[in-house]
This record gives C-alpha cells, sequence and structure tokens, in this order.
C-alpha cells in the first residue's frame, strides 16, 4: 500500500503490544499504521534462538515493508527500537524512507551498538543471563518505564526476556545511510531537571533536524498516549525547525 504509512518500532522486552493505545488514534487520523512485534520478543518469543541479533530485527523490518508494499515510510524507533529504525533507513534510504523518527532513542553512528552508544552500555554484559541455551537480558522491573497503576503491571506482565546479540550487534551506517531522509527526535521528560543522555548532541538543527520534548515516561505511547498521537501527527503533517513542549 502507497500512502501515509508508518511502522511503530517497539523497544527492548517489548512488543507490538505496548503500542495498543495509539495505534487506533492514528489510524483515525489518516495513518496506514503497522506496529510490528520483532523476532524473539513479545508474541514471537516463542521463535528466540542464539542467531537473533539487530540484523534479524532490521530484516524483520524490511520483510513487512515488502509484504505490505509500503513506500514513502515514517519509522518511529521507540528505545532500542532506535537502532532498529536507523538500520533499515540505512538499507533502503530515500525516497522509501521518507522521516526516521527517534522516540527517546539512541542516536546511533555507523559502528555503535546499543552497549557503546548507551551512557550505562559498559553494565549491561553484566545483566547478561542464558535461558533455554539463548543469551538474554532478562526482564527487568517496569517501574523505570515511567508507566503506572494498571499501566505498570500490564507492561510488568508483557515483557520478555532480550535477545542478547541484538544489544552488541555493530550498526553499518555506511556514508550518505539518511540523505534526504528528514530526522526527527522526540524526547520523553518527567521534569525540568531531567539529564540529556549524551548522544543528543547528534541532534543536530543545522542538519536539518527537529525536535521535540514530550512530558511522559519512558514508555510514553503507554504513558501519555494522546500527547504522542498528536505529536506524531503534527511531525508527519508540518516542518517546524523548533524544539516544542508539551
Amino acid at each position: 500500500m502507497t500512502g501515509n504509512a508508518v511502522i511503530l518500532i517497539h523497544g527492548a522486552q517489548h512488543g507490538g503490544w505496548c503500542w495498543r493505545k495509539t495505534v487506533e488514534p492514528l489510524r483515525a487520523l489518516g495513518y496506514d499504521v503497522h506496529a510490528i512485534t520483532l523476532t524473539g520478543l513479545g508474541e514471537r518469543a516463542h521463535l528466540m534462538t542464539p542467531d537473533v541479533d539487530l540484523n534479524t530485527h532490521i530484516t524483520d523490518v524490511l520483510a513487512m515493508i515488502e509484504a505490505e508494499e509500503l513506500t514513502a515510510v515514517t519509522l518511529v524507533g521507540h528505545s532500542y527500537g532506535g537502532m532498529v529504525a536507523a538500520g533499515v533507513t540505512a538499507r533502503l534510504r530515500h525516497p522509501a524512507v521518507l522521516r526516521l523518527v527517534y522516540l527517546d532513542s539512541p542516536v546511533p553512528v555507523d559502528g555503535d551498538s546499543i552497549t557503546t552508544v548507551h551512557p550505562a552500555g559498559h553494565l549491561i554484559p553484566e545483566g547478561r543471563t542464558v535461558i533455554d541455551g539463548v543469551a538474554v537480558l532478562p526482564v527487568h522491573d517496569a517501574t523505570p518505564m515511567g508507566v503506572h497503576g494498571d499501566d505498570l503491571a500490564w507492561v510488568q506482565r508483557r515483557l520478555t526476556p532480550h535477545p542478547y546479540a541484538t544489544v552488541t550487534t555493530p550498526l553499518h551506517l555506511p556514508d550518505g545511510w539518511n540523505d534526504n531522509v528528514e530526522q526527527v527526535y522526540i524526547r520523553c521528560v518527567t521534569g525540568p531537571h531531567d539529564e540529556p543522555m549524551p548522544y543528543l548532541s547528534r541532534v543536530d538543527p543545522a542538519a536539518g533536524w527537529r525536535s521535540f520534548e514530550l512530558r511522559s515516561g519512558h514508555d510514553a505511547m503507554i504513558d501519555a498516549p494522546d500527547g504522542l498521537v498528536a505529536l506524531l501527527d503534527q511531525v508527519c503533517t508540518a516542518k517546524h525547525a523548533t524544539t516544542q513542549a508539551r
């Protein structure tokens, strides 16, 4: 399908389920929305193998784009999903990918993995364990996701172990990989004292980036779905080279 295609790519330990509060509102606005679940996670947890890595997840999204015959796609990568979205963009480039939206995600450069781009990445190997012969990052406390009440309980029971190889795989981003692709950063903030991550220095308005702040916990699609839907609609329908707070 050709048109207003938006692919929502979830973060670590999540699945397509996490976008439940945003998919239908975005469709009601006219977007052709696809909330993918990456291999080994969510309802596809049974497909976990030692071979599942970042390239597997990039291939998941590429296969969806091909199967659904999507063009001029907006990729929204949340958290770890931003690495996947960047990898897909590098494989397809413009005009297949129209827009790359990092939602509270690392901003990678060539050769990065989650363990190198995240300031706490050096601690990630300490959490590695093996389940059924596969190295994984086990399910953690969902509280830092910034969700509350019934949402917290819902997220906690839906999280699944995350394939460890996905966070150590270097991302290949060749020269010109994002030429003519609109790049957008949405930072989730809970208050005025939130410290920006070091990789945010790569968000460069002079290079055409647009950046926004959303008052929300890290899992914005659950904690502030209405605000996120409105912001994504703004991102997809107008160009404003300014930082917005919602």
